[in-house]
């Protein structure tokens, strides 16, 4: 491969960078990239890629790891750096952090001590544990001898929560810290023995678990830390406001005191996932250990200057001495408002007719917009999606969705249902060629003849089955079948755990079964399941790293923000987040009834005045629509 001379080499699809990330992008040391919303974050990685790669600063064979914390992050900036480079992206690894542990644990787990190894086909334990699980298992471990028995029915459920987690992955192991407390360490080291003692084939450790281990299987081993670090050259931290204390400490396990260079990127504005686990402090951490530099990035390539300008005032409630932030978007114009109803019927009937005139007097689409709501937002919607339905504009809760959307295996055979039910996809085509490529080992260039066969193979099958009135649920394990379950397995190694792939085809089979029962033509129901000409709802933890024309938060009211009084600090911060999605247009809307779990009842915004507070000091105006 020819290299590009680092003073020669530019921006790669975009027209230029910032300043600092320019900076970034071509430095040579550890850094901490602070980037608010609209920032291009995600871009910068990109840059940052095709600089190393492009220009031999990262040469062959050493490769550019990228760890994000969800996976449809780490899919987007995977498919982002293939954009930018071209085949130099084959040395380009993204992955999650999770995913990331449980390759290191399976694929050297002969490397763990015995005690702490677990056994081969373990499965991952999903779901999490319900509190009374935990409180159950807490008093039936008893504690250690000499110590005064817990009462843990007298807690409260958080509190069993935090000493379960705190028990179970708050610790690195083995637990040989004197920092340690006694009684956590004799749980820990109990409930890790039940865990690693369950036979092949059955849930036994959680993500956070896998963790730890792969941490410590790090620590234990340093010819494979030394074999990682030589392997990679370059790390990315993506979203790394929301790094949780055991992927913390695999990060620090694998490229501590390393010649590894460290890019973390991330924005505690924006840090939502306290929670799950997320560390306070992280960054500071991060800077600490790492020796890295700060760097922060001040335009916003996202959103209408009227709205950064909002966004700024809510920045400063949160983070006194946040930079000054640079609208791009300059020819653009954008409003916030909050609008207030009676009921959720009128609400509703006001919203959808605002929907149905933007659509059709700004050559909007449906997922322009997104309904985002801070709980049940299934619930929520009920009326909105029935006013809209009254002008033929669906409506749908995608939070299941999203994650099915970035499996592998649902790209794979959905693309062919994409195919087979137009005349042409040019998009589809590229995907699916580039799909093939990567299933059966092929080389782009040399096996094209191979590639362009076996796509028309997968094509003229799916065609056939639907000429024969076959139905389109039917395909999806047709065509997984057609590639080999065992192939999916060996290349995409999430699929290697149990199930996994079945429940991914089975998911998938039965979201298309719902899409084809209320649309019978093939190429609808794709559609469907895709949410073409659908507006998405969501959630506000859903939404990271999401954008859109027009956001419409659904319930500004102590009901839908009943943690505020107890985390208000990361309320304020989804807060920021629901905000920061919107390209032009927000609207906060109010009810003075709202359905709820037990009935229709009254709404209150007294526990939540700092928001209101906050959008009054950003002079956000507040429209009376109570008949």
């Amino acid at each position: 491969m020819l290299y590009i001379a680092p003073d020669q080499w530019l921006p790669v699809g975009v027209a230029s960078l910032e300043f600092t990330a320019n900076h970034v992008v071509r430095s040579n040391q550890n850094t901490l990239v602070v980037a608010g919303p609209g920032a291009g974050k995600t871009e910068l990685l990109a840059q940052r890629a095709s600089y190393l790669l492009d220009t031999g600063t990262c040469p062959t064979p050493h490769r550019i790891l990228a760890i994000s914390f969800k996976r449809d992050a780490a899919k987007n900036l995977g498919e982002r750096v293939k954009e930018r480079c071209g085949d130099g992206a084959q040395r380009f690894d993204s992955y999650t952090l999770d995913a990331f542990a449980k390759s290191l644990v399976d694929r050297f787990l002969p490397a763990l001590v015995e005690e702490w190894r677990p056994p081969i086909g373990y499965e991952v334990l999903t779901g999490g544990l319900h509190v009374n699980a935990k409180q159950l298992w807490l008093d039936s471990a008893g504690v250690p001898q000499g110590q005064q028995p817990i009462t843990f029915m007298a807690l409260q459920p958080n509190q069993i929560n935090r000493i379960f987690d705190k028990m179970a992955h708050g610790c690195e192991l083995p637990y040989s810290s004197s920092e340690i407390d006694d009684r956590i360490r004799y749980w820990g080291h109990r409930w890790w023995r039940e865990q690693l003692n369950r036979p092949a084939g059955s849930q036994s450790l959680s993500f956070p678990m896998l963790n730890r281990l792969a941490a410590y299987l790090l620590r234990s081993n340093p010819k494979i830390t030394m074999a990682l670090q030589e392997t990679y050259q370059y790390v990315f931290l993506d979203e790394f406001q929301d790094t949780t204390a055991a992927q913390y400490d695999l990060i620090r396990s694998a490229f501590f005191e390393s010649d590894t260079i460290m890019t973390a990127v991330g924005d505690n504005k924006q840090r939502i996932m306290v929670w799950a686990g997320a560390m306070p402090k992280v960054f500071e951490t991060y800077q600490n250990d790492f020796g890295a530099e700060r760097k922060d990035l001040v335009s916003n390539y996202r959103s209408a200057p009227e709205l950064v300008a909002m966004q700024q005032i809510i920045a400063q409630t949160l983070e006194t001495g946040t930079p000054i932030v640079n609208a791009v978007n300059i020819d653009t114009s954008g409003s916030c408002v909050i609008l207030e109803f009676s009921n959720p019927e009128d609400e509703a009937l006001h919203l959808a007719q605002l929907i149905e005139r933007r659509i059709r007097e700004d050559s909007l689409k449906p997922r322009d917009f997104c309904i985002l709501v801070r709980q049940r937002a299934g619930d929520m919607i009920l009326q909105l999606k029935e006013a809209l339905a009254l002008y033929g504009i669906p409506l749908r809760d995608e939070t299941l969705l999203q994650d099915l959307l970035t499996e592998p295996a649902v790209r794979f055979m959905l693309v062919i249902l994409r195919l087979a039910t137009r005349q042409r996809d040019a998009e589809a085509w590229n995907i699916l060629v580039n799909e093939v490529i990567i299933l059966l080992g092929l080389d782009e260039h040399d096996d094209a003849i191979k590639v362009e066969q076996e796509c028309v193979r997968l094509l003229k099958h799916a065609r056939a089955a639907l000429q024969a009135g076959n139905a389109i649920a039917t395909l999806p394990a047709e065509l997984i079948g057609m590639i080999g379950e065992g192939t999916f397995k060996s290349v995409y190694r999430q699929y290697r755990s149990g199930t996994y792939l079945a429940d991914v085809i089975n998911n998938f089979t039965n979201a298309l079964q719902n899409s084809a029962e209320d649309y019978s033509n093939p190429c609808d129901a794709v559609n469907d399941f895709m949410g073409t000409d659908v507006i998405p709802a969501m959630t506000i933890h859903k939404s990271k790293g999401l954008e859109f024309h027009s956001v419409i938060f659904l319930g500004l009211e102590d009901s839908q923000w009943w943690a505020f009084s107890n985390q208000s600090d990361e309320e304020k911060r989804g807060f920021f987040v629901a905000f920061s999605r919107a390209k032009a247009h927000v609207y906060f809307t109010f009810s003075d009834v709202r359905d709820e779990r037990w009935g229709r009842r009254g709404q209150q915004r007294s526990q939540i005045g700092d928001l209101y507070t906050t959008l009054q000091q950003a002079a956000v105006p507040v429209e009376n629509h109570r008949m």
